[in-house]
């Protein structure tokens, strides 16, 4: 693999206020930009939603280093699960599902099989 450099003139300011929005979610600069790169050479088209609304901005406390951490923890507990396929109108996947006795509401799953 051939690999070279790519530059970019931007505001200075600008720049300061992505690396923060980015360090936030644990990423920076050149990473975002080879992501951008990668994303658009496969899926040919640029990964972004281009629009004249105006943007809609996250709540207070949205990036914390909390919610960081926690988003982190959930991903690698989903990627450690293996994922399972359910019938909802099958009593014994919704059992399964919610892992509780439903004998309360026997008369709803009447006729499921």
């Amino acid at each position: 693999m051939s690999v070279i450099q790519v530059s970019a003139r931007v505001d200075k300011n600008l720049k300061e206020e992505a690396q923060k929005v980015l360090a936030k979610q644990g990423l920076d600069i050149p990473t975002v930009i080879k992501m951008l790169i990668t994303k658009t050479a496969y899926e040919q088209q640029v990964p972004l939603m281009l629009t004249s609304s105006p943007s809609v901005s996250y709540p207070e406390g949205w990036f914390s280093a909390d919610r960081v951490e926690n988003r982190n923890k959930i991903a690698g507990m989903t990627s450690q699960v293996e994922a399972k396929t359910l019938d909802f109108s099958k009593k014994k996947d919704i059992e399964e599902f919610f892992d509780e006795d439903f004998s309360e509401y026997e008369d709803l799953f009447s006729g499921t099989k």
